[in-house]
C-alpha cells in the first residue's frame, strides 16, 4: 500500500507539473479548486455509504464467501444510485451560480459543466474501491485508488494538450479517468449475488452511514475549508500556489493514509470479537512506523521546501511559509496516530463527528479572520490550528474509552 501510495502520489505531482507548466498558476487554480468542489460533493452524496461499506464487508456475519449474507450490499447500490443522480441534478442546475456568484469566476462553468456530465460514474468508482478494501483486497484497492487514477489522467492531460483543447477539458480528463476505472471494476462487484433475502433495512443502513458521512465531510472542509475561501477571496493564482504547497505538504500523510487503509477492516473485525488487547496492539504498532516514516519526511519537505515548490514554477515559491505551516500541522496528524479508524470502526463514528464539526467551526472561524489579514499564510494558520484540535479531542476520548494513547510514546516500546 504504502509503494502504491508513493507511485500514485509522483503520478499526481507530475500532473500538477503538466498543468502548472503548460497552463500557468491561473488555470491550475481553476483545477484544483473544481477537484476540491468534487471531493466534497463525492462525500456528501456517497451519505457515507463508502465508509459503511468497509466496515460491514470485512464482518464475516455480513459477508462470507464473495456474497453479502444479508440486503446490506443491495440497498447501499440503490441509495447510491438515487442520491448520485441527485447531486448530478442538482450540480448542473448551480454551477452557474456555483461559478460566476460564488467563485467569480465565468471560466469554471465548463469545468462543472463536465463534474456534473460525469458525477455518477465518480460516485460509483469511489464505492466500489472501498467495497475492495472492505474484502482486504489491498492490492487491487491501490491500484484503483492510488495508482491508475493519475496515471489515466496524465495521458488524456498529453493528448488534450496536442490537440491544442481548450483549458476546461482538463476537467474532462480527469473524469475520464476514474469512469474508464469504473466500468473495470463493475467485474470486481458480485452483481449476481446481490438478491439475498435477510433483511437488512434503508433505516440501519442510514444509521450506520450518514454519521460517517458528516465526519468525512466534516473532516474534509476541516481541511480544505481553505481552497473553499481562498477561491472567493483571492485570486486564483494565489489558490493554486497555496494548491500546490498544501500538495506536497500532504506527503506528510503518505504513510498514515497507507495503514489506516489496511488496519481499518483489521479494527472492524477485532471490534466484532471484542479483542480490545487487539486493536491497542495494532494501533500503537502502527502509530511507531507511521512517527518513524513521517518525521524524515517533513523535514526534508521543510529544508527544501524552495527548490521543491519551484518545480511547478518561480511563481509557486510564493507559498514556501505555507508549505512549513501545513507540514507542521500535518505532521501533528500523523503523529497522533490511526485515531479515524478506531473511532469509525468501533461504533464511535457519532462522536468523531462531533468533534469534526468542532474542527470545521475553528477553520471556518479562523479562515473568515486572517485571509484578509495574512493572505494564503492565514488559510495554512487555520489548518494548522484545525488539525491540533480535531486529533488532541480524538486521542483524549480514545484514551477515556479503550484505555491506551493512539500516538507513540517511545520510552513504553
Amino acid at each position: 500500500m504504502f509503494l502504491l501510495r508513493i507511485a500514485g502520489m509522483a503520478c499526481t505531482y507530475a500532473g500538477i507539473l503538466f498543468i502548472s507548466n503548460f497552463y500557468g498558476a491561473d488555470v491550475y487554480g481553476r483545477f484544483s479548486l473544481s477537484q476540491t468542489l468534487l471531493q466534497f460533493l463525492i462525500l456528501l452524496f456517497s451519505l457515507g455509504l463508502g465508509t459503511s461499506t468497509v466496515k460491514l464487508t470485512s464482518d464475516v456475519s455480513f459477508f462470507q464467501f464473495n456474497k453479502p449474507l444479508n440486503q446490506y450490499l443491495k440497498n447501499t447500490t440503490l441509495l447510491l444510485l438515487i442520491s448520485s443522480v441527485a447531486g448530478m441534478g442538482i450540480l448542473f442546475l448551480l454551477k452557474d451560480w456555483l461559478a460566476i456568484t460564488v467563485f467569480k469566476d465565468v471560466k469554471l462553468v465548463g469545468y462543472f459543466k463536465y463534474i456534473g456530465l460525469f458525477f455518477v460514474f465518480v460516485v460509483f468508482q469511489e464505492f466500489l474501491t472501498e467495497f475492495i478494501r472492505g474484502k482486504s483486497k489491498f492490492l487491487q484497492y491501490g491500484l484503483f485508488k492510488y495508482l491508475l487514477p493519475p496515471l489515466l489522467f496524465i495521458g488524456f492531460l498529453v493528448l488534450f494538450q496536442q490537440l491544442e483543447w481548450k483549458e476546461d477539458t482538463i476537467m474532462l480528463g480527469y473524469l475520464l479517468a476514474f469512469s474508464i476505472l469504473f466500468l473495470v471494476l463493475m467485474f470486481y462487484f458480485p452483481v449476481t449475488r446481490l438478491g439475498n433475502r435477510n433483511p437488512f433495512g434503508f433505516n440501519k443502513l442510514i444509521t450506520l452511514s450518514f454519521p460517517m458521512m458528516f465526519t468525512a465531510a466534516f473532516l474534509f472542509l476541516s481541511n480544505w475549508t481553505d481552497v473553499f475561501m481562498l477561491g472567493a477571496m483571492v485570486s486564483k493564482a494565489e489558490v493554486g500556489i497555496y494548491n500546490a504547497a498544501y500538495k506536497l505538504a500532504i506527503i506528510a500523510l503518505i504513510v498514515i493514509n497507507a495503514v489506516n487503509t489496511v488496519i481499518a477492516p483489521k479494527i472492524s473485525e477485532l471490534y466484532s470479537k471484542q479483542n480490545f488487547d487487539g486493536i491497542k496492539h495494532e494501533v500503537q504498532k502502527a502509530t511507531k512506523l507511521i512517527t518513524y516514516a513521517t518525521v524524515p519526511m517533513v523535514a526534508v519537505l521543510i529544508l527544501f521546501r524552495k527548490p521543491l515548490l519551484g518545480f511547478f514554477g518561480e511563481e509557486f515559491i510564493a507559498g514556501d511559509t505555507v508549505l512549513i505551516i501545513v507540514s507542521l500541522g500535518l505532521l501533528f496528524n500523523a503523529l497522533s496516530g490511526s485515531v479515524n479508524p478506531v473511532l469509525n470502526m468501533t461504533h464511535h463514528q457519532n462522536v468523531l463527528k462531533k468533534f469534526a464539526l468542532v474542527g470545521v467551526v475553528i477553520n471556518v472561524s479562523l479562515n473568515f479572520l486572517l485571509i484578509p489579514e495574512l493572505g494564503i499564510e492565514g488559510a495554512a494558520i487555520a489548518s494548522l490550528v484545525s488539525n491540533m484540535v480535531l486529533n488532541i479531542m480524538c486521542v483524549i476520548f480514545i484514551k477515556r474509552e479503550f484505555n491506551f494513547y493512539a500516538f507513540f510514546i517511545p520510552w513504553k516500546q
